[in-house]
């Protein structure tokens, strides 16, 4: 099998995913759907895959069960490579290309690979899931995650927040792509103004600065 009825095993996969991140028992805030996760790693892929190419057919169901694995003493990446090579085999999908897609699921954590050793859907496929969460969808994590604890207040979220945004501002070196580093500053950056203007509107600084 070839990619002639792509969309349909597409739709399929993602069918598939969401059965096996729904029941595979990883924690997750209960403000935060992983499922829904993938789905906005698989519109950063499209966004890079726009401008860097290769194979978007790789590029989608890698990222569609990039998380479907988990095991509390595994790497999840493992578990997903596997997952993913039984499903596309069971669907008579050319092994090479099975291959491909297993392969790009189980580096898509490998943060420190060099990237010169990976073909170009592995980097997107990483930067993608990178991307996720990265910038004001940060301060709304926050801000729920401080709402759920004891003492929640805004000031407590800044004291989050900055923690996160200054660690966040070391990790550029991550990124594999120069699409994927450009998408991530561009985060950085509004991050850093929503920081700056919530700073100025509780009256922590009287200029709009982090």
């Amino acid at each position: 099998m070839q990619w002639e009825n792509f969309d349909s095993l597409k739709e399929e996969a993602l069918e598939q995913a969401r059965f096996l991140i729904e029941n595979h028992g990883r924690f997750s805030q209960p403000f935060r759907n992983r499922f829904d996760h993938t789905l906005r790693v698989l519109k950063w892929a499209e966004r890079i895959h726009a401008i860097e190419g290769g194979d978007i057919e790789v590029i989608a169901l890698a990222v569609i069960f990039h998380d479907t694995g988990w095991s509390d003493t595994l790497d999840h990446a493992l578990i997903g490579a596997e997952l993913v090579e039984k499903y596309l085999l069971g669907k008579a999908v050319d092994p090479g290309l099975v291959d491909r897609i297993a392969s790009a699921v189980r580096t898509h954590n490998k943060r420190n690979a060099p990237h010169e050793s990976l073909p170009i859907e592995n980097l997107i496929v990483m930067d993608a899931d990178f991307l996720d969460e990265v910038g004001v969808t940060t301060l709304v994590w926050d801000a729920m995650a401080t709402a759920i604890e004891s003492n929640p207040g805004y000031g407590r979220v800044i004291e989050k927040d900055l923690k996160y945004y200054q660690r966040a501002q070391e990790k550029t070196v991550y990124l594999k792509t120069e699409t994927g580093k450009q998408l991530y500053n561009q985060r950085m950056a509004a991050w850093e103004m929503c920081l700056s203007h919530l700073r100025y509107e509780l009256g922590l600084s009287n200029a709009f600065e982090p």
